[in-house]
């Protein structure tokens, strides 16, 4: 065979070499296989697109670690979801949060099992008896089947909820703890408050924190739309929204649907995004393109700080 042609063969076939090298090299961390047993999807999704996995970098700021934080820091820990991200927790269809800051803490949600919540609290090293103040977003059971056990733990935090709870649901409770029902802007400890119940169904608050960076809204599934939830936090506090974390009820969302409230975020200035629970994988996947860097994966066991 002709020299030269061998020594150009051989030139296109390295280059073809580099080339893959390259792109492999290009995918990193990020690349999402959609057949991950760790993944457990979400079951109102139209399409599987996990989070990515816990050993995503961290952001700078509102950022997934392990570090132990000073009191002047907000330290929010998801303690209940469906999605996984540390391993040695438990996960199931719910939701909860703990939020601590300096002297308080507070539990947003319960999720869905008692029995769970307990577990991963304990796995977690977040003592019951340590909660002040237990807040719940609206009454489905995946965000208040917790409350019983809790209770039984040993803690006795006071119960906020929004006015619309059933009889039943206050009755069952009243004897077990202090209720308080909400009304907008209400001050829960320092630097937190509810943004109010919103019309549903169901009705629904979300907590809201302040912090040295914006405002950080939680929502529990955002049964009265995540982006009016979020306007209402900027329109009653105005402040930048800092972060919106939590379920965004969009697993059975158009696409066109989840790009009009990702166009409203960004409006309305919000600079990070961590949704779980009920926002549905293939919305996750269409906020994580849209916020890039700015986008936080989260799941059970993940841990956000940000400056008080």
């Amino acid at each position: 065979m002709n020299k030269a042609r061998v020594l150009n063969q051989g030139f296109w076939v390295a280059a073809a070499g580099i080339f893959l090298a390259a792109f492999l090299s290009s995918c990193g961390p990020g690349l999402i296989k959609a057949d991950n047993p760790l993944i457990k999807a979400d079951p109102t999704a139209t399409a599987t697109v996990p989070p990515p996995p816990a050993t995503d970098p961290p952001l700078p700021t509102a950022t997934a670690t392990e570090e132990v934080r000073p009191a002047e820091m907000i330290r929010i820990t998801i303690v209940y979801d469906n999605y996984p991200y540390k391993a040695g927790l438990g996960t199931a269809w719910g939701f909860s949060a703990y939020i601590t800051h300096k002297d308080e803490n507070i539990l947003f949600d319960t999720g869905g099992s008692g029995s769970l919540l307990l577990s991963n609290l304990a796995a977690l090293k977040i003592k019951p008896g340590g909660i002040q103040n237990v807040v719940l977003s609206h009454e489905h059971n995946d965000h208040t089947g917790g409350l019983q056990h809790l209770l039984s733990s040993g803690t006795d935090p006071n119960l906020y909820i929004p006015p619309s709870f059933s009889s039943g649901f206050k009755n069952q409770f009243r004897t077990q703890t202090q209720i308080v029902e909400v009304s907008p802007g209400l001050q829960i400890a320092e630097g937190m408050y509810t943004i109010g119940e919103m019309p549903g169904p169901p009705p629904e608050q979300g907590l809201v924190i302040k912090t040295s960076e914006g405002l950080i809204v939680i929502t529990g599934c955002a049964h009265p739309g995540v982006e009016k939830m979020v306007s209402a936090a900027k329109r009653q506090f105005q402040e930048d929204i800092y972060l919106v974390l939590g379920g965004f009820h969009l697993g059975s969302a158009s696409d066109t649907r989840i790009n009009q409230i990702i166009a409203e975020f960004q409006r309305l200035g919000v600079k990070h995004v961590a949704p779980c629970h009920c926002t549905g994988d293939r919305a996750i996947g269409m906020f994580r393109n849209a916020f890039g860097e700015d986008f936080i994966p989260v799941g059970v066991g993940a841990v956000i700080s940000v400056e008080g």
